[in-house]
């Protein structure tokens, strides 16, 4: 029965594996936005590079133009310039209730599946970048550094529920 059961064990982690793989990219790709939004943001305020990662002054131009294309690449169907945006601000659409035009916004998005492929890949392009631009040491140094990131944009990684979606569309569309 003990073999039994070690195979059956196998069977459900090797099920499991994909999914488990999955959720750990994404909270990965999630913690690099997040470290890109609050660095683009702080420096954008302070014109100061704060927790740096080892980037010297005559690399910080190039890094910045690096943290904007990146997160141009996991933000494009959700920035400010948006259709998802520019349809939530539209004021021909102030007739509609709050919650129904934050459903309408929301619905440019590509489904739930596409969006987590696509934040997958432009995590994946940001790391490569850094690791080739700036070297390994950097990128560990950013690895490090955007676990304890903050910022008040996130990616619509889930499913959202009513007031997570207007939260979500006032903090991005702003």
């Amino acid at each position: 029965m003990p073999l039994f059961l070690k195979a059956c064990c196998f069977s459900l982690l090797a099920c499991l594996s994909p999914w488990l793989n999955a959720a750990q990219g994404i909270e990965d790709a999630q913690a690099s936005f997040t470290y890109i939004s609050s660095t683009l943001q702080t420096f954008r305020g302070s014109g100061r590079l704060v927790n740096n990662p080892g980037i010297d002054g005559s690399d910080l131009e190039f890094f910045i133009a690096l943290l904007d294309e990146s997160q141009r690449s996991f933000s494009r169907e959700f920035n400010s310039e948006s259709a998802m945006c520019r349809f939530y601000r539209d004021p021909e659409n102030s007739r509609m209730t709050i919650q129904d035009r934050a459903q309408l916004s929301l619905s440019f998005l590509r489904d739930l599946a596409d969006r987590i492929t696509l934040y997958l890949s432009a995590n994946a392009e940001f790391k490569d970048n850094v690791d080739e631009q700036f070297g390994r040491i950097v990128l560990d140094a950013i690895n490090v550094i955007k676990v304890e990131s903050v910022s008040n944009q996130r990616l619509p990684s889930s499913v959202f529920d009513e007031a997570a979606t207007i939260n979500f569309l006032d903090s991005m569309c702003a």
